[in-house]
């Protein structure tokens, strides 16, 4: 039943990241953190959005904003590395707790200006993101926050977005898979499953893009994150 549950998470957070280029990637990592421990629910999610990321890259390819994801890539193997090394010194508990904690931030920085990022900032926003993720799994909040500043469209947002992601989530998954040794073949079943039910979600949600207007966007983006924020925070005392 809690494989059902994920993969039902996958395609729900697939289709919402299409739409809206963040929040999915949280819900999932909360429905993650109730059924599985944190230190299983951080890799598995990286490996899911690297699939999720990987699959808005093609539908949005026309849109990404190349320069963007040039100098946010510099930093990020080295950030991974370094959060790597942090990884076992959090219990599971706080893991999710700073994970929602993370979230609720992001909901309350700054969503728009007509400053673009300078290149130390997106370079520095690539190292963070990397190292962060880690130990939080989830930071495409953040980022987005961050990359709205850039003055640029939804769907530049959501391209760009998920290819930077994708970067992060690749260096990720190789710390994970060589530094901490965790085995991903454990989980290769339903990792497939995993697979098709963010094609699925991909799909259904750059159908439905189009259908959102854009001044819902924040209303709707903030409501979902603190939600999600909110289960992790005060998860540990239901368990």
């Amino acid at each position: 039943m809690a494989a059902v549950i994920v993969v039902l998470a996958a395609l729900l957070s697939a289709a919402i990241t299409a739409m809206f280029g963040l929040a999915g990637g949280a819900i999932f990592f909360a429905t993650l953190t109730w059924t599985l421990s944190a230190k299983e629910a951080i890799p598995l999610h990286s490996i899911t959005q690297l699939m999720s990321n990987s699959m808005r890259l093609v539908a949005f390819w026309q849109t990404i904003r190349w320069d963007i994801v040039g100098y946010f890539s510099i930093l990020s193997l080295l950030g991974a590395y370094l959060g790597s090394l942090c990884f076992d010194v959090f219990n599971a508990e706080i893991l999710e707790v700073l994970a929602g904690i993370f979230i609720l931030i992001s909901i309350f920085l700054p969503s728009k200006s007509d400053k673009p990022l300078s290149k130390k900032m997106l370079v520095l926003l690539g190292f963070l993101s990397s190292f962060l993720g880690m130990i939080v799994a989830v930071t495409g909040p953040l980022l987005s926050a961050f990359f709205m500043m850039n003055g640029i469209t939804k769907e530049e947002m959501i391209s760009t977005k998920s290819v930077c992601q994708a970067v992060t989530q690749l260096t990720k998954i190789l710390m994970f898979a060589s530094v901490i040794s965790f085995d991903f073949s454990k989980y290769g079943n339903m990792l497939i499953f995993l697979a098709i039910a963010t094609f699925l979600g991909t799909w259904l949600g750059k159908n439905l893009i189009s259908k959102i207007p854009d001044k819902q966007y924040d209303t709707l983006n903030n409501l979902l994150l603190g939600l999600v924020a909110l289960s992790m925070i005060f998860k540990p005392l239901f368990v």
